[in-house]
């Protein structure tokens, strides 16, 4: 039987190194897209990818097509928390959404993509005109893209963006059984988080990977914390 097959962007440290370790642990084959491949955790298969350089995240879904990488599960974790508000754009919102649009075809049937989104990023919070936008029922994948592109606002609002791309990204790949959802690790004690959040690394992790194992009839198009929905 092959082992089921996952690829965990920003999988070097923190959350993404965590829930890497935990699926190879499971005997699920880790494909780690990390900037330095020495940085990939034991046992993982590493591909170097920059999230922010759109020619680098065509570059490794290409490899991937290339030699027919079926995907159970992708975890698009990267992500930056300061710096210009377009380079947070660029990692947290295009990122994510050109690397699971040039992977769609190697996700396999009841296939599970997870969105590693952030409290920061609920919708309640964020400015009314980016409410609006997010909000619309129209909404596409095309026009977020212009939207990450405009880059407005902070972590966020990119993240709320985020959330709302795994809505889109699950109504496309409902007719195949794949899963999306936006997942909140919470506050957790990581380089982003620092030493004084409340949560561990085990404990974010253990939020996301429930994503990845959620059963065939599990919810699609949500966000969620723990498994429980967050907005």
């Amino acid at each position: 039987m092959t082992a089921s097959a996952a690829l965990i962007t920003g999988a070097s440290r923190g959350i993404g190194r965590e829930v890497a370790r935990t699926l190879v642990s499971e005997g699920w084959h880790v494909i780690c897209g990390v900037r330095d491949a020495k940085s990939a955790p034991p046992g993982t298969l590493a591909e170097v990818v920059d999230m922010g350089d759109f020619e680098s995240v065509q570059a490794l879904a290409k490899r991937l097509r290339a030699r027919n990488q079926r995907l159970d599960a992708l975890v698009n974790n990267a992500g930056v928390y300061r710096g210009p508000s377009r380079q947070i754009w660029d990692v947290n919102v295009l990122g994510p959404l050109m690397l699971t649009r040039g992977l769609e075809p190697l996700l396999a049937r009841n296939a599970r993509v997870v969105m590693v989104t952030s409290g920061l990023g609920r919708l309640s919070v964020q400015p009314a005109s980016l409410v609006k936008r997010l909000s619309n029922p129209k909404l596409s994948l095309a026009q977020l893209e212009v939207l990450a592109k405009e880059a407005p606002g902070d972590y966020g609002a990119s993240k709320a963006a985020l959330t709302a791309m795994a809505r889109l990204f699950a109504k496309e790949l409902r007719p195949r059984g794949v899963l999306v959802n936006a997942i909140s690790p919470g506050w957790v004690r990581t380089d982003m988080g620092g030493p004084s959040a409340p949560r561990s690394v085990e404990q974010g992790a253990a939020s996301v990977l429930w994503g990845v194992h959620l059963p065939p009839d599990g919810p699609t198009g949500g966000v969620f914390e723990d498994g429980k929905p967050i907005e």
